[in-house]
């Protein structure tokens, strides 16, 4: 086995009060208040004996199969304790199977970055390389001076439909062939005159029958990183409301734009703080969800939905939904609820699977079903799952009973049209099912040309196209 080769870099020093995640697979059990990013008058170093007790710890029979990179950032705390932050798997290996998160977290000290003498909170970024049973690690280099694009393509985890059998193709739209100022992309919408919102990593551009308008760190109120006054604020989730105003979260602060004016809410005007998804309601309410619990804005009040407040089971809150009889439905990491006539009653009844799993969305169709998407990571009840009038559910179950359980659901729609429903997942791609015949199509970077298998929002416009925000561009498929 190869040594660990620490290479000489260019960085840039970022102090985040949040635990930034670098990567898509994210561990919630590991943060620090504010760290920064490879950054230190002395960086932060690895135990020299940082590449055995990783041999050690990673499964053993996983190692002479893997093959393939998995880029990781570890936080590195004042005293040297090391955990996973996030990482993203480019190899034919799970991560949980592999045992990577337990393998850094059980590491010895590091030896931790100083800054003006002191010792400071610090992520390092490494990819480790596995081939033919060998195994080695480098640092990541970070030159975002001379950056002029990002993006993820990966391999995926799953084998995707037979070419020959696939009823679809995508139309890919990247910085090289179009106007998108970035690849990376995390958020699309569909507004009120049909124009098509894209958030990326760097900029947010509109589309008008074939026009493409840019906003960015120049034009609007979205601040600039840290690290270059030149970039954009990355945009991780969009919505549209009844009044047309679009919604974004940049960074972690949330943005309006009213199609004249932008307006910035953060914890100075608004009970905002650390943002991670936007609803907006059928009352046309735009509710947040956060680790501080869940907000909401009724376009003059704002409103917190907490652990104090609302009985929930704890303030990490992953969905919330509001649905036609004005009941609130939240998700948070250790456990679901529903508020109804602000009295907040605990979903844990044992033959639901609500009580197995976090709520991360939920949609209600025409006839009042209601779908839910339901996440948790370490557990086999995650997935897609219809609850009807009845009170019955139903579990929209995969020919591979571990798709959902492996891989994270980032976003699904149901097209109710076309009777499609479309979910979008991290380390596969794209998986469409048609709810009358029961079949299902899987699109991988292998089978199709979806670009990525980090598959983000998903968004239909008025001519009846899906768009699909992707790690390495945006793909629309025709009617």
């Amino acid at each position: 086995m190869k040594r660990i080769i620490l290479l000489l870099l260019t960085v840039f020093c970022l102090t985040l009060s949040y635990s930034q995640n670098l990567y898509p697979e994210k561990y919630s059990d590991c943060s620090l208040t504010s760290f920064c990013l490879d950054c230190g008058d002395t960086k932060a170093e690895p135990p020299k004996t940082l590449m055995n007790e990783l041999l050690e710890k990673f499964d053993k029979k996983s190692l002479s199969k893997i093959k393939g990179s998995i880029e990781v950032q570890i936080l590195i705390d004042e005293n040297g304790k090391a955990c996973l932050l996030s990482s993203v798997n480019q190899t034919n290996i799970s991560s949980k199977k592999l045992g990577l998160q337990k393998a850094i977290n059980s590491t010895s000290n590091w030896e931790s970055a100083i800054s003006d003498n002191k010792k400071t909170n610090s992520s390092v970024s490494l990819v480790f390389e596995f081939e033919n049973g060998d195994f080695s690690a480098k640092r990541r280099i970070f030159d975002f001076k001379n950056l002029s694009n990002a993006k993820s393509v990966g391999s995926p985890e799953v084998k995707g439909t037979d070419k020959n059998k696939l009823s679809k193709s995508w139309t890919v739209f990247t910085q090289q062939n179009s106007e998108l100022p970035w690849d990376m992309t995390r958020a699309v919408a569909n507004d009120l005159d049909n124009n098509i919102w894209i958030g990326t990593d760097n900029g947010i551009v509109k589309i008008n029958n074939g026009k493409w308008e840019h906003f960015n760190s120049k034009n609007t109120s979205i601040a600039s990183p840290a690290y270059n006054k030149n970039e954009t604020q990355s945009v991780r989730d969009l919505k549209v409301d009844k009044s047309n105003n679009k919604w974004f979260i940049a960074g972690w602060d949330v943005y309006r734009y009213d199609n004249k004016n932008w307006t910035k809410y953060d914890s100075i005007n608004s009970p905002i703080n650390w943002a991670r998804k936007i609803f907006v309601d059928h009352s046309n309410n735009v509710w947040f969800t956060s680790w501080d619990g869940v907000t909401k804005f009724d376009g003059k009040t704002w409103s917190i939905f907490n652990k104090q407040n609302s009985n929930l089971p704890t303030d990490k809150t992953l969905g919330v939904y509001v649905d036609k009889n004005d009941r609130i439905w939240i998700g948070t990491f250790e456990g679901n609820v529903i508020i109804e006539n602000g009295v907040t009653k605990s979903l844990n009844e044992k033959n639901s699977p609500l009580s197995k799993a976090y709520i991360s969305k939920i949609y209600e169709d025409k006839k009042g079903n209601l779908w839910f998407d339901l996440y948790n990571d370490k557990s086999d009840e995650a997935g897609i799952y219809l609850l009807d009038l009845q009170g019955k559910w139903t579990r929209i179950s995969h020919p591979n009973p571990n798709m959902f359980s492996k891989n994270a659901i980032n976003d699904f729609y149901l097209d109710e049209e076309s009777n499609l429903l479309w979910i979008t997942l991290n380390g596969v791609g794209v998986l469409c099912y048609d709810t009358n015949s029961k079949k299902w199509e899987t699109y991988t970077n292998e089978n199709s040309n979806v670009p990525s298998i980090h598959c983000e929002r998903i968004t239909k416009d008025k001519d009846g196209s899906i768009w699909i925000a992707t790690y390495a561009g945006v793909i629309k498929l025709n009617k």
